[in-house]
C-alpha cells in the first residue's frame, strides 16, 4: 500500500507535517518522484528530473491570523472560478521582482508556454491555502491567464511584486496518479477533462460553486477570518442613519473597481427600490471605439442582520429595465425561496455579508480587517449634509 492518498478534493483540508508518516502535502505530492517540491515559500515547483522541465506549479497562499497583517491580499474566489495571487518577493528583493525564484519560475513558464498558446507544455498550477498551522486546503487545478508588476507598502518599504491572474478549472478531483506519472515521465495521461479541454482546445471552463445556484446561509457569511471586518462594518456603519451610511461604503468600493463608472446615488427620498445606479463595462481592456460595451446597472443595499427576501428582490427587479442589470447588497444573507426565484425571475447579480466583506479587503478602504478612519470620516461627513 502507497505511503500517500489517491486524490486531492476541492474543499478539503489535509495535513501538512514535518513527520512523513502523517503529512498529506509534501509526502503525497511527491510520492514516487525524485525531484518534488521542497518546503519553501509560497510558489514551488515539481521538476522532471530526466528533462529539468517544470511539470507542476504548486501555489500556496497563506491565510494564517495572528501575526502581523500582510499589506496584500491574495484573492481565492471559488465562486466565480478567479485567482489574484502575490508572487514571493519581499523588500529584500527590491528592485527586480525575479530575484525571488518561484517568481523567475512563474515568469519564465508564463512567458515561454502559457502567453505563446503553447499548451501542452504549460505547467498546471494546483493551488493550495494555508488556513493555519499545519494544515492546506486544496483550492484547485488552475492555469495561468495573465501577470502584472504591482507594488505596495510593506512598513516603511515599497516592494515591487508580480501579480499572478489564474482560473480555476471546473475541477472536483485531482488525482496523485496523473500528478506522479506526469512529473516522472511528462506523460500528460489521465488528467482531469477540463485540463484536457484546455489544451485541446484553450477553452478555459472555470470552476464555479453556483453549479448549484442555491447557497447556504453558512456560505453567504463570513467565514471567521473576515468576520472581523463585518462586524467594524456594523458597529462603525450603525443607526443613525445605517442604510445611507452603507450605501455610501458599497459606492466607494464599487469605484475601486475598474469596469464600474458613472456611480451615483438615487435621492433619499422617493428612490423606490433603487440606491445606486451606474454603468459597467464589460470589455475594459478591449476599447472598440462607437461600439458600447457597457450596460446600466441599478442597485440596492441593505445594511441589516435578518436575511433579504424574495419580495425585496422583486421590488429592485421591478425597476430595472430591459438592458440593464440589478445589484443587491446585503450585510447579511438570502432565503433559499429568494435565491431560486431570484435565479428563475429576475436580471439580479445576489451580493452577501461574505461577498462584500471579501471584495473590500483588497482595497485600501480597509486596514487590518477593520474600516480606515478615512473612510469611516467621510461616510460621517456625507450622511451629515
Amino acid at each position: 500500500m502507497s505511503r500517500y492518498g489517491d486524490q486531492y478534493v476541492v474543499g478539503e483540508t489535509y495535513r501538512s507535517s514535518s513527520d512523513p508518516q502523517k503529512d498529506e502535502f509534501q509526502a503525497w505530492l511527491n510520492g514516487p518522484i525524485d525531484n518534488g517540491i521542497r518546503n519553501s515559500g509560497g510558489i514551488r515547483a515539481i521538476v522532471n528530473s530526466q528533462t529539468g522541465k517544470r511539470e507542476f506549479l504548486v501555489f500556496v497562499s497563506s491565510q494564517e491570523r495572528g501575526g502581523p497583517q500582510n499589506p496584500w491580499e491574495d484573492v481565492i474566489n471559488r465562486e466565480e472560478g478567479i485567482v489574484r495571487y502575490w508572487g514571493d518577493a519581499k523588500a529584500r528583493h527590491n528592485p527586480d521582482p525575479e530575484n525571488a525564484n518561484g517568481n523567475r519560475w512563474v515568469k519564465t513558464d508564463y512567458c515561454e508556454t502559457y502567453a505563446q498558446d503553447n499548451r501542452e507544455d504549460a505547467p498546471p498550477v494546483l493551488l493550495f491555502e494555508k488556513p493555519r498551522s499545519g494544515e492546506v486546503t486544496f483550492q484547485g487545478l488552475c492555469v495561468l491567464t495573465d501577470l502584472s508588476i504591482e507594488r505596495y507598502k510593506d512598513g516603511a518599504d515599497t516592494v515591487v511584486n508580480y501579480l499572478f491572474d489564474l482560473a480555476i478549472l471546473d475541477v472536483d478531483t485531482v488525482d496523485l496518479e496523473w500528478i506522479h506519472r506526469k512529473s516522472r515521465t511528462g506523460a500528460d495521461v489521465g488528467g482531469p477533462d477540463a485540463w484536457n479541454e484546455w489544451i485541446d482546445s484553450g477553452r478555459v471552463r472555470r470552476y464555479s460553486i453556483y453549479k448549484n445556484q442555491i447557497r447556504s446561509r453558512d456560505a453567504q457569511l463570513p467565514d471567521t477570518d473576515y468576520q472581523p471586518l463585518l462586524d467594524d462594518i456594523r458597529s462603525q456603519l450603525d443607526n443613525p442613519k445605517k442604510g445611507e451610511k452603507m450605501e455610501f461604503l458599497i459606492q466607494y468600493l464599487l469605484e475601486t473597481l475598474p469596469n464600474f463608472s458613472q456611480i451615483e446615488q438615487t435621492p433619499t427620498s422617493g428612490d423606490r427600490g433603487v440606491d445606486l445606479e451606474g454603468r459597467i463595462d464589460l470589455l475594459p481592456d478591449a476599447p472598440l471605439g462607437s461600439t458600447d460595451t457597457g450596460i446600466k446597472f441599478k442597485a440596492q443595499i441593505k445594511n441589516k442582520g435578518s436575511s433579504v427576501s424574495g419580495k425585496e428582490l422583486s421590488r429592485l427587479a421591478s425597476r430595472v429595465e430591459d438592458g440593464e442589470i440589478g445589484l443587491f447588497f446585503t450585510t447579511s444573507h438570502y432565503t433559499k425561496q429568494a435565491q431560486e426565484e431570484n435565479f428563475s425571475a429576475y436580471p439580479v447579480r445576489l451580493f452577501s455579508g461574505g461577498d462584500i466583506v471579501k471584495l473590500l479587503a483588497q482595497t485600501e478602504l480597509v486596514d487590518d480587517r477593520t474600516l480606515t478612519d478615512r473612510v469611516v470620516k467621510d461616510i460621517q461627513k456625507e450622511v451629515s449634509r
